[in-house]
């Protein structure tokens, strides 16, 4: 741990925010070019379509007043579009409701009426190739049968398709993904009054923005009336089938505003109904987007092999001002002797709902969880046992696991999250770091971002939070049945069963997977790891199944398994290959033990290194904590000797984080930050500069230059959105200066006025999946490092970074926040170079001149 910090990060110069334009662009298809070279054939097969899906709607509908079935107003549909097209901007044009987006070409609608004015009007002005009539040609077909096979696909997830028509009479739970709101392209911005002469740029900027604030208070009216108005409709197909809401509409309590956890453009809900009322509401229900199973809850206990400790210690409370980090478990004994003078225990609380708020105790068998993870932030890498001892923070207790480390039905992971976050971070509350090592017990399914990982998103971006989350344990079965059909550790991990479970494909979580600390081999018996550092034999692995995101970012020690020879279904643990923790002595066992494994206790090793970042930088934004710890990962020594890069990036991401690294740096490293978090609105691009000295690009040297980039931002999910460039408000992506780029023409590029002439830099992961030596690129996540080494005299004389903000769902011009934080390192390998004096110099050379005028 760092005692002194004789090297802090320095700041990056903001350089200014600049007009974006990016290069490319939807082409035509050739089944769009027969549409319009067809006009009229096309919009009389679409007519055809239509009308035939009125008349069914309309027969449909007598049909359930007769046998006294739900009503049913309007109709849901689904529409063919092509690859690329801005679905937002066709509902509006088309005058239908955008229910979701697919990945497959396919455009969820939904109309309150069966006539379908405007869509009708579009398709005469197409038909004469007049003005207005565009929106048809990216109508490919309507589909729109109840139990339409494409829809089906689309809307039932996992186990829920298999069990698909459901049998009538058995019950089952599910949850619902249900669309509240229209597009945002239905809101109408209010228009900014001509500028004054006398009024000020710092005025104008603020009547913008009491403008746009009302414009977004009158937004979140309609998507909350919205939602009341879907919870109106579901309660009739409730009502008659007998269900029952198991959460996310309104019960009958005061306290109680509002009918379902909204989201800007979705409820969840959580129902108990028949096989048959289910079926009704799937087939009829033009709003919903989705159905899914509760999530089940991992949970494997170790070996019983266990280690009693009689300890000579003092554990000293943590600073006042020290930084709070909230464990989201199963409870924690917070008087365990390691743990309780760290306990925030005024905050405590249990958010299960048949339990005591204040019952926030660990009461998992035989030795706890929560409790062990609590000590795994204070205590990361073994259990102090003499002496005094400071914890860097403390800790929070959020308990949402029952005594078997589940969670209830009744408690959705959106609502107790949602709940957490108010009570620890709302009303001005100052706990920005959250561990939350649950997850399920699958890989992520569907063909967009779950609730659960959507919800976490969201909290991140609204609150300017940390979520530090578990990558999830593939289960010693799986692990054997890989190995018995011929995969080898870790190759088992890269399989499809393998991959990160939900949520831990949340874009703006930081996911932690788990490495191996220890290697035995005792002949009969040994570790999957063959070496320190290897990935351990559980931990899931990436990309993430949505998008190709890199998943886990990082990873900590979790410990290993062990596996005889020849192979059986036992894998179990050893002292040797598990983490020393602190453990629960509620059920009579020890208070340290080495028995237990899995990512768990990986990731609040990470959360271990948040504190540190908080208490470096007390005001500092979550994104800023989150880009300095995957800024400070690397790769061990067995992955640089592995020549297929893109396997070491799935199976451990961008490498082992270093407390060091994120919080300091020595004579020859240099970190450059924003040290406040930057706002950034689609369209623009924001430009960092810095001046290599010329004592480092010196010809003469023989020295290799590592540049690390590391760029972590937030913005506004819509989970309606299927596409990664559309589920966020904007999505960001860096790009860098090329070798011997001058600044200007780097500047024009970024703003689409000149093509790249000059050899980029040879980054590892790179924007081109055609250019790294990965198969994904680096913008695919909300968190995107590359990093490249190169010979100091082939460095730019100045190293230039732009920051740039895309269109996402919100496609109003001047819309489209996002909040980042960057950070951008260099570092001499293996030679003295002095580049932290060196390029500090230069900074305030630079300052002196412009405080100056110069």
């Amino acid at each position: 741990m760092p005692t002194t910090n004789d090297f802090p990060h320095l700041h990056l110069a903001f350089e200014g925010s600049f007009d974006a334009k990016f290069n490319g662009g939807r082409k035509v298809s050739p089944e769009v070019a027969a549409v319009l070279a067809d006009r009229k054939g096309h919009s009389g097969k679409i007519r055809g379509q239509l009308d035939l899906m009125k008349r069914e709607a309309m027969s449909s509908a007598e049909e359930r007043r007769a046998t006294g079935l739900p009503e049913i107003h309007g109709k849901g549909f689904l529409l063919r579009v092509p690859e690329g097209t801005d679905v937002d901007a066709l509902a509006y044009a088309l005058g239908v409701e955008l229910v979701a987006e697919t990945e497959s070409g396919l455009m969820f609608a939904a109309s309150e009426t069966l006539d379908l004015k405007k869509l009708a009007e579009v398709l005469s002005l197409f038909e004469s190739n007049s003005r207005g009539g565009g929106g048809a040609a990216s109508v490919l077909d309507v589909f729109y049968e109840p139990d339409d096979a494409r829809k089906l696909s689309e809307l039932l997830l996992g186990r829920v398709s298999e069990l698909w028509p459901f049998n009538d009479t058995t019950v089952y739970t599910f949850d619902l993904g249900i669309q509240t709101a229209a597009s945002s392209r239905n809101i109408e911005w209010t228009r900014l009054p001509r500028k004054k002469e006398e009024q000020s740029h710092e005025d104008r900027a603020a009547q913008e923005a009491e403008l746009r604030s009302k414009d977004l208070e009158k937004a979140d009216e309609i998507w909350m009336d919205a939602a009341d108005a879907r919870s109106d409709e579901l309660n009739a197909f409730i009502s008659h089938y007998g269900g029952v809401v198991l959460d996310g509409l309104k019960h009958d309590s005061p306290a109680e505003t509002r009918r379902g956890i909204v989201f800007p453009d979705s409820v969840e809900a959580r129902f108990r109904m028949s096989g048959k009322g289910f079926r009704d509401l799937i087939q009829n229900f033009k709003h919903l987007f989705e159905v899914s199973m509760p999530p089940d809850i991992q949970f494997l206990p170790g070996s019983p092999e266990a280690e009693g400790v009689d300890s000579e210690m003092n554990i000293l409370p943590p600073d006042a001002s020290a930084p709070k980090v909230c464990v989201i478990d199963s409870g924690i004994q917070e008087e365990h002797r390691w743990i309780e003078p760290a306990m925030d225990k005024a905050t405590s609380r249990c958010f299960l709902p048949d339990e005591e708020s204040d019952d926030a105790g660990d009461y998992v068998a035989p030795r706890g969880h929560g409790t062990r993870v609590a000590g795994a932030v204070l205590y990361p890498r073994e259990v102090p046992k003499n002496g005094d001892v400071q914890p860097v923070a403390w800790i929070q207790n959020a308990r949402v696991l029952d005594a078997n480390n589940q969670l209830p039905d009744s408690l959705p992971p959106e609502r107790y999250l949602t709940e957490v976050v108010a009570h620890f971070a709302g009303g001005g509350k100052d706990t920005k770091i959250f561990n939350h090592s649950i997850a399920g017990h699958s890989p992520c399914a569907g063909h967009r971002m779950c609730s659960w990982a959507a919800k976490i998103d969201d909290l991140s971006h609204r609150y300017d939070l940390l979520f530090i989350q578990a990558a999830g344990n593939v289960e010693p079965a799986a692990i054997f049945n890989s190995l018995q059909d011929g995969a080898a550790h870790p190759a088992q991990l890269l399989e499809d069963h393998a991959r990160v479970s939900s949520p831990a494909q949340s874009l703006h979580a930081l996911t932690v997977g788990s490495i191996a600390h220890a290697v035995v081999d005792e002949g009969f018996r040994r570790s999957f790891a063959r070496q320190q550092h290897f990935p351990s034999a559980f931990s899931r692995a990436g990309y993430s199944p949505l998008w190709e995101v890199v998943k886990p970012e990082v990873v900590e020690y979790g410990g290993d398994r062990l596996h005889s020879n020849p192979l059986t279904r036992s894998l179990p643990t050893s002292e040797a290959t598990a983490p020393e923790m602190i453990a629960s002595t509620l059920h009579g066992e020890p208070a340290i033990s080495r028995d237990d494994v899995g990512t768990s206790y990986a990731a609040p090793k990470v959360a271990h290194i948040a504190a540190h970042l908080q208490n470096l930088f007390p005001e500092g934004s979550a994104q800023l904590y989150r880009a300095l710890i995957v800024q400070s990962a690397q790769w061990p020594e067995w992955a640089l000797n592995i020549a297929d890069k893109d396997k070491v990036l799935r199976l451990i991401g961008y490498g082992i984080p270093s407390l060091e690294r994120a919080t300091t740096n020595n004579p020859q490293r240099v970190t450059l930050i924003t040290a406040e978090a930057k706002e950034i609105r689609s369209k623009q691009y924001h430009l960092y500069q810095i001046t290599i000295p010329d004592e480092i690009r010196n010809a003469a040297l023989e020295a290799k230059i590592r540049i690390d980039v590391t760029l972590a931002y937030t913005a506004c999910p819509r989970r309606t959105r299927s596409r990664r460039t559309g589920y966020l408000e904007t999505w960001l992506d860096w790009c860098s200066i090329c070798e011997s780029e001058p600044l200007d023409h780097f500047k024009n590029r970024m703003q689409g006025n000149k093509t790249r002439s000059y050899r980029g830099l040879p980054w590892q992961i790179h924007q081109q999946t055609q250019h790294g030596e990965v198969d994904v690129s680096r913008n695919f996540g909300s968190v995107q490092k590359d990093w490249a080494v190169i010979e100091a005299n082939q460095l730019p004389e100045t190293f230039a970074i732009a920051v740039r903000a895309h269109v996402g769902w919100n496609h109003k011009e001047g819309a489209g926040l996002a909040r980042y934080c960057l950070a951008i390192s260099f570092e001499a390998l293996d030679v003295e170079l002095p580049i932290y004096t060196a390029i500090e110099a230069e900074i305030e050379a630079r300052a002196e001149i412009a405080f100056w005028g110069e």
